[in-house]
């Protein structure tokens, strides 16, 4: 976003250019030099002003083409100006360190901060044009100003109507939700209630809802009805009055001065008009939690079954209906969605498809991502075409092109455009950047998150760190229904999500637009020093690059998927590409990084996962602002004492996968650190170390750490490793590894002051009194994850543990256990909504009344000694989801027997 882009510059030029950095040369140096502070300080505000017009501006952006052409040019003097700044405060770090080394800096210096110098005079006249030119086409800009209305968003709305006709062919595949939703407004539960339907646009909610709505008018089960179109730039006293008027039974007795009334009397006229009436009112398309709240006052409830119903794209808006009562539109399986398209594309020839046009249409109706509005679109489209298979194919390979500027595709433009058009600021850089990654791909929350912080999108607030902060922007965009969840983790927390397809193509519309960043192009019809961020994820991509010579001056993010990047593109990357910020190569096929690697100064992530690399170059020292580190799954065993240099490395990931079924206690090693790496203070992130004597010390030094996995550690280094531990107030994730199954460890030294731990793994053995320790007396009910490995010890301690970390949500038991018996006890593990038991030897569980009260997940895999179903399972009333594998012959006899799948009626999912 060109707004985005001016904000992230006018952070930087604050931070820079300061007259107390430059002190030291000033007095020396020629007058241009002399100018740089002042010349920053008018770029700065000027950009500001900018900034402040955009705000204003807002979504009217994308209704004047005067307009749009002139934000192409702020943008780009916001990334010369982004350039130029880390360009030169990397320069002034190494002034600095070439002072302290009493090297020569008078050669460097003309060099590099005379260009700068330059280059912001050029920017500054830059900047002067581009307000002349606004001066020039003052009119224009102030129309824009002054309208009181919001051209774009009208449009949007106008062409997302809903129509009070609603065909049956659209209801296909809602059939259950629409029976749903009738049994919801059904009048036995007389209090007023809210109901909720939410989804991303194009689902269908508007649609489901009305055709509920009308016939339930039609049967008149409501003594009054009124549907309201909230949307985004709602009016509360216009709603108030369409509500009065809709809601009135007698029209003659709507007050005459209607118009007129303020907002206290409007609120009592809809209190009189509801008073006693059983009424259904429709809330479509709500944006925002205000707009219910400032109406729900006025609603009156006199226990008549009265109901509201709420449409929505967010799940924060749809939680204002009780959890009861809160509908999820999902994209439509491929059955319906092929019966929708056929219904739509060939009632001529009675819905069937010709056969020489179903692998297109398949493939057609696939693009459409189950979305209803896009296969009634692109149905109407195709539906006036010849049915000739050129005609069909060419739509079809053209398919991202007719999205952006077909006519008949309009709605499907509008209903996806106003998602994006209306997210809060601080998202929009956040999602676009996620529509450059391939189609279907699955976006792990902690990779992306960090991707967002280095490239700027991210501001700190209030305590939290930057990873928190992005961690709420990801769980936006799936509240926002931008982004589909994929997965869970245990305890709640997101894992990974996906884009929609036709979500992701509009995104892309918009990326190319705002020229943020290029997906799978060719570079040769591009402007490259337009070029900002780039994925590629073919070969012949690459191909051309290599051939084209990597002309890309301003390139900040280069992404590789698909194994596709190779030491000659990444040579060639390094020498043409110096603003270089991001470089993701997971899954490369490289065994080396180019030498030089550590020119690319303003390197914030280097991402090598899963690729052949032995070891980094020396020269990685020199990359002073890298943040993020990734070499899991790599060659490299050691890291060289020159890491200790990136003094602001946040996340280290390194460590190598040595047997993938996991049958060793050492399945996976940690990385050798020097020592000096230990100096890294602000490092959050350390996945995985190697235990030492050494090591286990130094760990002291990283109170910042809040990710931390520590294998090979042997019981003799336990009250070291765990006193360093001791200081790490923000750890709340800490796998810990044995060396030697024989060898328990010892949590006696393990004492904090305080500590947010949540998920604690540990392999190996431990002392009886583990669970008695001090980390678990005092600070045991923060733990919600627990899991326990080759855990062959004497004495069973789940009493231990229930009473020590009783909010447990997740408990782990695998590879190893006390018994061959495992009983769970009334009150224990309260909170326990996942039990996961595996690989053991184990011949029976038993669950007594009262244990596991909670329970929804229970995984009882690998387990060829057991022969038996558990006692007390019926009990588990809570329970949603129960998975059996490799268990006895005789479990199976049993749980066939006496018909266990009957007897556990309620499990919504059974894996036997």
């Amino acid at each position: 976003m060109a707004e985005a882009a001016v904000v992230l510059a006018l952070g930087k030029l604050v931070t820079s250019f300061g007259v107390s950095s430059l002190r030291t040369y000033l007095d020396k140096e020629p007058a241009r030099l002399q100018d740089l502070p002042s010349t920053a300080k008018h770029i700065e505000r000027e950009l500001d002003m900018v900034h402040h017009f955009l705000s204003q501006v807002g979504t009217k952006i994308y209704s004047n083409k005067v307009l749009e052409g002139w934000i192409v040019r702020v943008r780009k003097v916001a990334y010369c100006v982004e350039d130029i700044t880390d360009e030169y405060n990397y320069s002034i770090t190494l002034e600095h360190e070439r002072r302290f080394q009493r090297l020569m800096h008078k050669v460097f210096y003309p060099k590099t901060f005379h260009r700068i110098a330059v280059e912001l005079k050029d920017i500054e006249e830059e900047i002067k044009h581009l307000s002349q030119l606004k001066r020039d086409y003052r009119e224009m800009f102030n129309e824009l100003l002054d309208s009181t209305s919001d051209s774009a968003h009208i449009h949007l709305i106008s062409s997302n109507g809903s129509s009070h006709t609603i065909k049956e062919d659209d209801i296909v595949g809602m059939k259950r939700d629409m029976e749903l939703l009738g049994k919801w407004l059904d009048p036995k539960e007389l209090d007023l209630t809210v109901i909720s339907g939410w989804g991303f646009g194009g689902l269908g909610k508007t649609t489901l809802v009305r055709k509920v709505y009308d016939w339930e008018k039609g049967l008149k089960s409501f003594d009054c009805y009124s549907w309201i179109a909230v949307s985004h730039n709602y009016y509360i006293d216009a709603l108030l009055r369409q509500l009065i008027q809709e809601l009135s039974e007698d029209q003659s007795k709507v007050p005459t001065d209607l118009d007129t009334m303020n907002r206290g009397k409007l609120n009592d006229e809809l209190k009189k008009v509801l008073s006693k009436k059983k009424y259904l009112i429709v809330l479509d398309d709500v944006w925002d939690t205000t707009a219910f709240h400032e109406l729900s006052d006025s609603l009156v409830d006199d226990n008549k079954g009265s109901r509201i119903i709420i449409t929505t794209r967010n799940n924060d808006i749809a939680s204002l209906a009780q959890e009861m009562y809160k509908m999820k539109l999902n994209p439509l399986g491929n059955d319906d969605a092929f019966e929708l398209f056929h219904r739509r594309c060939f009632q001529k020839s009675n819905m069937e498809c010709p056969f020489h046009l179903e692998e297109l249409s398949k493939q057609i109706v696939n693009k459409c991502g189950g979305l209803p509005l896009a296969i009634n679109a692109i149905g109407n489209v195709l539906a006036v075409q010849e049915s000739k298979e050129i005609v069909w194919r060419r739509i079809n390979n053209q398919f991202q092109c007719e999205l952006e500027d077909n006519p008949g595709l309009d709605k499907v433009r509008s209903a996806l455009s106003i998602s994006f058009m209306y997210l809060p600021r601080h998202l929009k850089n956040c999602f676009l950047y996620c529509s450059m990654f391939p189609q279907d791909h699955i976006f792990n929350r902690e990779l992306l998150i960090k991707l967002w912080i280095v490239e700027g999108f991210v501001t700190q607030r209030g305590h939290s760190t930057l990873e928190e902060v992005a961690d709420g922007y990801f769980i936006e965009l799936i509240q926002q229904s931008m982004m589909q969840l994929v997965e869970d983790d245990e305890i709640g927390r997101v894992i990974s999500c996906k884009m929609h397809d036709i979500v992701r193509e509009l995104a892309l519309s918009f990326s190319r637009k705002e020229r943020f960043g290029l997906a799978d192009i060719n570079l040769e019809t591009q402007k490259k020093d337009d070029v900002r961020r780039l994925l590629v994820s073919n070969f012949d991509q690459v191909s051309d690059m290599i051939r084209s010579g990597m002309d890309l001056p301003r390139l900040r993010t280069f992404i590789a998927v698909n194994k596709v990047a190779n030491y000659h593109l990444i040579s060639l990357l390094i020498s043409r590409c110096r603003y270089l910020a991001v470089l993701e190569l997971q899954g490369s096929p490289l065994d080396k990084i180019p030498e030089n690697i550590g020119d690319l100064f303003n390197l914030r992530y280097l991402g090598l996962r899963r690729t052949h690399i032995k070891s980094l170059p020396r020269s990685i020292k020199r990359l002073s602002y890298l943040e993020t580190l990734d070499l899991n799954s790599t060659n490299i065993e050691r890291l060289p004492r020159e890491v200790a240099k990136l003094k602001k490395l946040r996340h280290i990931f390194a460590e190598q996968l040595f047997d993938p079924e996991e049958k060793q206690l050492r399945y996976f090693r940690g990385v050798k650190l020097p020592d000096s790496a230990f100096e890294l203070a602000q490092l959050q992130t350390l996945q995985t170390v190697e235990a030492t004597k050494k090591s286990v010390n130094l760990l002291k030094y990283m109170p910042e750490l809040r990710q931390l996995c520590v294998e090979n550690v042997c019981r003799a280094d336990c009250a070291t490793l765990f006193s360093s531990l001791s200081n790490m107030s923000h750890l709340y994730d800490l796998v810990i590894s044995a060396n030697d199954l024989n060898d328990p460890l010892d949590f006696n030294a393990f004492s904090p002051k305080c500590t947010k731990l949540e998920k604690l793994t540990i392999r190996g053995c431990w002392d009886s009194e583990t669970f008695q320790r001090p980390v678990f007396c005092d600070y045991g009910a923060n733990m919600k994850y627990l899991t326990l490995t080759f855990c062959k010890n004497d004495t069973n301690p789940l009493q231990s543990i229930s009473l020590s970390v009783p909010n447990l949500i997740f408990f782990s038991i695998r590879r190893g256990c006390w018994a061959e018996e495992i009983i769970l006890r009334a009150g224990w593990f309260p909170q326990l909504r996942t039990l996961y038991l595996g690989k053991l030897e184990l011949r029976r569980l038993v669950i007594q009344e009262g244990a596991i009260i909670r329970l929804e997940v229970l995984l009882l895999l690998s387990l060829p000694c057991l022969s038996e179903v558990p006692k007390g399972l019926e009990l588990l009333a809570s329970l949603k989801k129960l998975h059996v594998s490799m268990q006895h012959p005789e479990f199976k006899r049993e749980w066939e027997r006496d018909n266990w799948k009957t007897k556990l009626h309620h499990v919504q999912e059974i894996r036997v």
